[in-house]
């Protein structure tokens, strides 16, 4: 579904809907220009019947937030709230998300329908997000403190705000016992090999790294940089990729799924 939340926002492209609107206001473009223009550049979303109903509830939202709301875009989200919304997508994943979204959009239909704010004066975003370059070597904790892992930057994103740069890493099939591999092993170090519903063959994956709240912010407690300059070629043949924060690939570091991958590339701990 793209979403990791029942929230309006805790979708990818509702947040990209709500980061886009507020970009174009940065910029200067009046709401009547930048809802043309966001219309335009989601207009593939819009051909989706799914996806359609994501993007106007994210869009009156993101308007209602910034004393902006639009009669139109409103009546649109109204519209698709009073006949269910969303409703039956979530309840195909999970009765109990489903109950949690209806209550998201009881609470959407209330705001929408109240007492509108004035329009806000907007700043840009401060990127909570720490640099990495590539070639950086990442030593990832596991979350319980029990294993290692190694994460090599082999790419970068733009993300949102403009200018912020999510480091894009593999992880190394590497064990975590002992010292730290040196420079030239990190080169050699063969990446590790995972299983999952999209690639059921075992192969590289790729994780963008973003940083969604100060809580995921990189620290010591998760990692530290081990080496730089280990410029490794990213995977040709990954079948998939996953956008996740640094705690949340510690977690994975912790998890026994970890275990099973590293033994599917060859390591047993």
């Amino acid at each position: 579904m793209g979403a990791w939340g029942t929230a309006v926002f805790s979708d990818d492209l509702a947040a990209d809907v709500r980061g886009e609107w507020r970009e174009l206001l940065l910029e200067g473009a009046d709401p009547g220009e930048a809802t043309a223009r966001i219309k335009q550049s989601f207009a593939d979303a819009l051909e989706d019947p799914d996806e359609g109903m994501v993007f106007w509830l994210a869009f009156a939202a993101a308007q209602m937030e910034t004393g902006r709301l639009a009669d139109n875009v409103r009546d649109r989200a109204l519209e698709i709230i009073d006949r269910g919304g969303d409703i039956a997508r979530w309840e195909a994943e999970d009765p109990s998300l489903a109950r949690q979204r209806q209550r998201v959009l009881e609470s959407l239909v209330t705001k929408l329908r109240g007492p509108q704010p004035k329009p806000k004066r907007l700043r840009r975003a401060r990127p909570l997000g720490v640099e990495f370059e590539l070639g950086d070597v990442v030593l990832v904790r596991g979350a319980d403190g029990s294993r290692r892992a190694l994460a090599v930057v082999v790419d970068q994103e733009e993300s949102y705000p403009p200018g912020r740069r999510d480091p894009v890493v593999e992880l190394l099939a590497w064990g975590g016992e002992g010292e730290v591999p040196s420079d030239r092993q990190l080169h050699e170090v063969p990446f590790l090999r995972t299983v999952d519903d999209l690639s059921p063959r075992p192969g590289p994956h790729r994780w963008v790294i973003a940083t969604p709240r100060k809580a995921d912010t990189f620290c010591p407690e998760i990692g530290e940089v081990v080496a730089r300059g280990i410029r490794r070629t990213p995977s040709v043949d990954y079948g998939n990729e996953s956008y996740l924060s640094w705690r949340t690939l510690a977690l994975y570091v912790g998890d026994d799924q970890f275990v099973e991958d590293l033994r599917t590339s060859g390591i047993e701990l």
